[in-house]
């Protein structure tokens, strides 16, 4: 099994890093690992590339993403504004060429069906509504099942509570 995890965390050692590596320990299988803050994936620039041709114009790390050889995915992103972070904003705006092929060229890309698991965390006690709305369009676009009772892990409040003393959040992931 192989699994890609999309770490939106600009911190390697923080809660949202915490939580995935706890499920790395958990779960069985090839993984890889990419830390957004590192990657070279560039938001959607509007080319209009996709309007017209097959895939998107841009080639950087969005490419192992494109690849589809994975079977989970997992989107881990602390809570930023209420939303995800801004590297995972960027990729899911470089997904719109899925649409775009779809709706100007008649071109449906089916990506390989696969599980989706969601990390969240927050300093505060927000509610992470808009940042699981984002995640759920990721999830949608590369045809990744995402059930949010069971396939859901957020740590909310670290700034009091760090997620490894979260003792639900152990609860969380031994029921993955």
């Amino acid at each position: 099994m192989k699994i890609l995890i999309l770490n939106g965390s600009p911190h390697k050692n923080g809660d949202t890093s915490y939580i995935v590596n706890e499920i790395k320990k958990k779960l069985q299988g090839e993984v890889e690992e990419l830390f957004l803050y590192d990657a070279k994936i560039s938001p959607c620039v509007d080319c209009r590339y996709c309007w017209k041709n097959n895939g998107c114009a841009i080639k950087d790390d969005m490419e192992k993403i494109y690849k589809d050889d994975y079977d989970i995915l997992i989107i881990a992103s602390p809570v930023y504004m209420y939303n995800v972070t801004p590297p995972m904003f960027s990729l899911l705006t470089r997904l719109n060429y899925i649409w775009s092929n779809k709706y100007f060229l008649d071109i449906t890309h089916v990506f390989k069906k696969k599980r989706g698991i969601l990390v969240l965390t927050g300093g505060g006690s927000g509610e992470p509504k808009h940042a699981l709305d984002t995640a759920k369009l990721i999830f949608k676009f590369l045809n990744s099942d995402f059930d949010s009772k069971k396939d859901y892990i957020y740590s909310l409040n670290t700034n009091n509570i760090p997620a490894k003393e979260d003792i639900q959040i152990k609860k969380k992931i031994e029921n993955l």
